[in-house]
């Protein structure tokens, strides 16, 4: 465990290093958002695959063009229930929740939830910065739910 005066500015640290993964997502700065991870970072799919470093933004953008994600513009990220605690000075662990909302309806806007989700973080210091060594997404829906008469 770090001293009070650090882990206050690493929680700080880390906690802004989760809200700019969604944040990057809404801008769609897919190469900002792969610099979120480190050198050797994994971001981790639900079905088992992972890629590495920088070709996270790659594959983000990707998902975004083609995959359940394609969505029209607005739409952001809601993080809640974060919790971080510390292995060593340098690598924590971290649990949160996500809402990614969209405007499906372009006519009403109205808001819709497209995937709910928790995320299992491994978090390294790299040169003085934090970043996702492994970052597991664990999808509880994906889609907005459907009405049927």
């Amino acid at each position: 465990m770090t001293s009070h005066a650090t882990e206050m500015e690493d929680r700080v640290a880390i906690h802004a290093l989760l809200i700019e993964y969604g944040a990057a997502l809404d801008r769609r700065d897919f190469d900002g958002f792969a610099k979120l991870f480190g050198e050797d970072g994994a971001y981790q799919l639900s079905t088992g695959a992972a890629t590495i470093g920088p070709k996270t933004g790659e594959m983000m953008r990707e998902i975004f063009a083609t995959g359940p994600n394609a969505t029209a513009v607005p739409n952001f990220h809601l993080f809640f229930n974060e919790l971080i605690w510390f292995e060593t000075p340098d690598l924590a662990r971290s649990t949160s929740a996500c809402l990614f909302m969209t405007t499906p309806d372009q006519e009403t806007r109205k808001l819709s939830v497209a995937v709910a989700a928790t995320y299992d973080d491994e978090l390294i210091r790299e040169n003085g910065t934090w970043r996702f060594k492994r970052r597991t997404l664990k999808p509880l829906s994906n889609g907005p739910a459907t009405v049927k008469p």
